[in-house]
């Protein structure tokens, strides 16, 4: 046989095999128990890869071949069944296996000659998965289901319920990630959208800051410790660094690590959007915004985000307009009261804040924010002017309880009412305390609001950190 043939036929074998193996994902790791197939496994959980070297496959496949040659003749051939069935364990398909010709009167080993083929393809140290074949794709990856049927059928449910976006829903959606993942541990997939239902139910839902990103945070670290290629996982931590934990540059680093693993997911790119509107990275946000549109389109939240990116980018006639519209037509969506909300105490109208403010409590019915609506209408009715250090005291409270980590917002509030005073406080006790204020949405008005205020200009230098490096090609 020529060359080229020997080429050819190793060809197709790897491709015999390689489909093989996608059907059947025990077959190689129980060779390499029962027949000692040189297969080196890498830790990593239900995704881990195996490799295997060319030169330890050539010696296991002569060793194999010779034990089938000195084996009696008179055994009958493996069965090979139709091509309607599926293969068993140990089989290989028709179009590799020898036939009775070709064995002449012995039975040889079954898979001996498909593993040449692929010593004869394989390099030194080529990673192969654990089907010997390449890795699933990130759209693959994305699409996963469980092999239990009813355990699929609770994750495809608990994702419907996810993107309803309703309290409800959310913790329903909840509840069955829970139920998914005691049926199947190693299900990194459920883990991470376990750790997305958290993070959507802080802002729809009746969660404390605290107890939704502990929650979301210990999901990712799972799923992410069962497979580091899930670009799912890889998104919601950088929605955590940046909101919760305030690492801006971490936060932007795991976004476009999800990006490498999926360029095509569009949640990643809204959520990246997000991010890098509230950076002051309004270009880079927009084009973010676009591809989210076209990879989902009709989709509200996209919608709410974007007009609110306007006023994150200085555009606030126009995002108030936005938002206005997409509340007459989503009346019961909590983020466009919160990013109205936003809008108007930026401009010092601390009534539309409150209207706005009220329907948020409303819609999320967290008792807290019923109180402090409540609250913030009796300080308006007493003195518009002091109303907003409601807001302050009930900012200081949620720092010393966990819920908040920084001054910012307050900060931001006072300076919106002209209350220098409070202002400064927050500043100096900010500064002595390394806080690090990464909105460069707020930043940005604070210092416009004290322009000619040398004091309020120093300390806010003291607690705003740098831009992240953000690829804006």
């Amino acid at each position: 046989m020529s060359q080229p043939d020997q080429t050819e036929r190793r060809l197709d074998g790897w491709k015999a095999i390689a489909g093989y193996f996608r059907r059947d994902r025990t077959t190689v790791m129980r060779w390499a128990r029962e027949r000692d197939l040189p297969v080196h496994r890498l830790p990593g959980g239900k995704q881990g890869s195996v490799f295997a070297y060319e030169h330890e496959l050539a010696s296991w496949a002569g060793r194999a071949e010779q034990r089938d040659l000195d084996s009696p003749a008179d055994q009958p051939p493996p069965q090979v069944p139709a091509a309607s069935d599926p293969p068993p364990p140990n089989a290989v398909p028709s179009s590799v296996a020898p036939s009775p010709a070709a064995r002449g009167g012995k039975r040889l080993f079954v898979g001996a000659s498909v593993v040449i083929a692929i010593g004869a393809l394989v390099v030194a140290t080529v990673m192969l998965t654990d089907m010997l074949a390449p890795g699933p794709s990130p759209i693959e990856r994305a699409a996963a289901l469980p092999h239990n049927k009813t355990v699929t059928d609770d994750y495809v449910a608990a994702r419907d319920l996810w993107a309803r976006r309703t309290p409800e829903d959310l913790r329903r959606a909840i509840a069955l990630y829970e139920k998914v993942i005691a049926a199947d541990k190693d299900f990194a997939p459920a883990y991470a959208g376990l750790a997305e239902a958290w993070l959507i139910y802080r802002e729809y839902g009746a969660a404390t800051e605290s107890r939704a990103y502990s929650a979301a945070k210990s999901a990712v670290e799972q799923a992410l410790a069962l497979d580091n290629q899930l670009a799912a996982a890889h998104r919601a931590n950088g929605f955590i660094q940046y909101w919760w934990s305030y690492d801006a540059q971490r936060s932007v680093d795991s976004f476009r690590r999800a990006l490498a693993l999926d360029p095509r997911d569009g949640l990643t790119h809204f959520w990246y959007a997000n991010v890098l509107s509230d950076l002051g990275q309004d270009a880079a946000a927009q084009r973010e915004y676009d591809t989210a549109q076209l990879l989902l389109p009709g989709t509200p939240a996209i919608a709410v985000e974007r007009a609110c990116a306007h006023w994150q980018a200085g555009r606030d006639r126009r995002a108030v307009m936005e938002l206005e519209q997409l509340k007459s037509q989503y009346p019961s969506d909590a983020t466009i009261r919160n990013c109205l909300a936003w809008a108007h105490i930026s401009r010092g109208d601390i009534k539309a804040y409150a209207r706005e403010y009220r329907a948020l409590a409303a819609l999320r019915g967290v008792p807290e924010m019923k109180r402090l609506s409540t609250q913030l209408d009796a300080a308006i009715e007493r003195n518009p002017s002091t109303a907003h250090l409601v807001l302050v005291a009930e900012a200081r409270r949620e720092f010393a309880e966990g819920e908040r980590k920084t001054r910012m917002t307050p900060a931001f509030h006072a300076s919106c009412m002209g209350d220098r005073a409070t202002l400064v406080t927050l500043l100096k006790q900010a500064a002595t305390l390394g806080e690090r204020w990464y909105s460069a949405t707020l930043n940005k008005r604070i210092a416009e609001k004290w322009r000619g205020d040398a004091e309020v200009q120093r300390l806010l230098r003291k607690v705003v950190i740098a831009t992240p490096r953000v690829d804006l090609s």
